[in-house]
């Protein structure tokens, strides 16, 4: 893996957490602004329109990063016409599908927000053939000022249609209106100027690729949304909307971490030479571990005085679900290197014969847990990632000629320093009181541990993501 896309990923996840620092910043407002019922109300809808949300554009936008390493603008061109046509009619079958989850979860408001974050989907279409090729591209500039219009968007008109008491409408008209500056955004930054056609050759390339990626992100939508239905269904919109803020940090922080990686390496890997494979999974695992682990142990230890601190006292009971779905997203980030592999070299069907029985084994646990509350949901999701983060990564071992040796070699350091920043974090929380004492004593503590630790055992990872941060230089893995 060279230090372009080392560069390349940390920036990418710099950029990133700095929208979704601005995102955590509005919705620490929101919150304080509106009850946990109207983010449980917006929740109902943005479930369905997640689970919609796989089909949005049938994976033609991730296969065209890896059809091909030319960008006929034939090509992108019937990737964008499909992806239009998608759009519309997920756009007119979200309409369509309102009354009928209104419903289901008993909230006759739903018919109204649903049908209007429809609309996402075909405004996300106009732009999303523009981030895919940004994201061939490796262009991150591109991808960063967009995102950041998104976020800074949905903040103002979010917050200030609180502060007018639009309620939970805030939210849905705040989403709307960041998607609509991101695709602007996009429009204007990428060198793409789409013509509607449709070119037989190229769409059945697309499809052929794009259709195992769409069947697989099919499966991911529901273990990643069953936990927000069966906790909307069965606890009520109040308990989902103390789920969802349960949710908000370890997203931010290690989640986000997921989605750059695999935005970053996905490409990186599929321009990599198969044999040298094997070694770029080993450096991406132990670079991911390196900073996924402390982000976990703080969200872990640090769960009260952060939500007290953040989003205030009527969000207490989310803290034990903020402490186990840290756990959940620590799991999914550390086995993303894996999954990017086995996009880059075409076994989407290694993927999918995992996906299936991880999809049932985490719903039917849910199904059977959900009447323990939403702190034993949260326990499901994170077993079952955390069963299925490990069998990846020793399969992704087997078959890219890693070997487990190696692995354990990879991860080793980051693990060791993480326990012993656990001690110390542990250690100081357990001395100090007061939510704001205990981040401002033990948070810098902690890190200061976990990166002289780190720096003793793995120098190679400080230095190496230091040099990516500052120099224009390519070096070798």
């Amino acid at each position: 893996m060279g230090e372009r896309t080392l560069r390349g990923m940390f920036w990418a996840y710099g950029s990133y957490v700095g929208g979704r620092a601005l995102v955590m910043v509005s919705v620490a407002i929101l919150a304080r602004l509106l009850t946990p019922a109207d983010f449980g109300l917006v929740a109902f809808a943005l479930t369905v329109t997640a689970l919609l949300d796989t089909l949005a554009d049938l994976g033609v936008s991730q296969a065209l990063i890896v059809i091909g390493q030319d960008e006929s603008r034939d090509r992108a061109s019937t990737a964008w016409t499909l992806s239009m046509l998608i759009g519309v009619a997920l756009t007119l079958l979200t309409i369509a599908l309102a009354p009928l989850v209104a419903l289901f979860f008993d909230e006759p408001e739903l018919v109204a927000i649903v049908a209007a974050l429809g609309f996402n989907f075909l405004i996300r279409a106009s732009a999303v053939t523009h981030f895919a090729l940004a994201q061939k591209r490796l262009d991150f500039r591109a991808r960063t000022i967009a995102e950041m219009a998104d976020v800074g968007v949905r903040a103002a008109t979010g917050i200030g249609l609180a502060l007018a008491g639009a309620g939970a409408w805030s939210l849905v008209i705040g989403y709307l209106a960041g998607t609509t500056a991101r695709a602007i955004a996009l429009w204007l930054l990428v060198d793409f100027r789409p013509r509607p056609r449709v070119h037989r050759t190229d769409a059945r390339a697309l499809l052929r690729f794009g259709g195992g990626l769409a069947a697989l992100d099919v499966i991911s939508a529901i273990v990643a949304n069953m936990d927000y239905v069966f906790v909307g269904r069965v606890l009520g919109k109040t308990e989902l909307g103390l789920y969802t803020i349960g949710f908000r940090l370890p997203e931010l922080l290690i989640m986000n971490l997921s989605i750059v990686a695999g935005v970053v390496l996905f490409p990186a890997f599929a321009g990599i030479d198969r044999g040298a494979l094997g070694r770029s999974f080993l450096v991406a695992l132990r670079f991911t571990l390196g900073v996924a682990a402390p982000l976990a142990v703080a969200l872990v230890v640090f769960a009260e005085p952060i939500v007290l601190a953040v989003f205030g006292d009527q969000w207490v009971d989310a803290v034990p679900v903020v402490r186990v779905l840290s756990l959940f997203a620590f799991a999914v980030a550390v086995g993303i290197p894996a999954g990017s592999a086995y996009k880059a070299i075409g076994r989407v069907d290694v993927l999918l014969k995992l996906a299936v029985p991880r999809a049932l084994l985490a719903v039917g646990s849910i199904a059977w847990f959900v009447d323990e509350g939403i702190t034993a949901v949260a326990a499901c999701q994170a077993a079952v990632a955390g069963l299925f983060a490990v069998i990846g990564i020793l399969l992704a071992s087997h078959l890219l000629g890693a070997g487990l040796p190696a692995v354990l070699r990879a991860i080793a350091a980051p693990v060791a320093a993480a326990g012993l920043m656990a001690a110390v974090a542990v250690g100081i929380a357990l001395a100090v009181d007061g939510p704001w004492l205990t981040l401002l004593l033990a948070g810098p503590a902690s890190a200061l541990t976990y990166v002289l630790a780190l720096w003793r055992l793995a120098p190679d990872i400080p230095a190496r993501l230091l040099a990516a941060a500052t120099s224009g230089r390519t070096v070798a893995a």
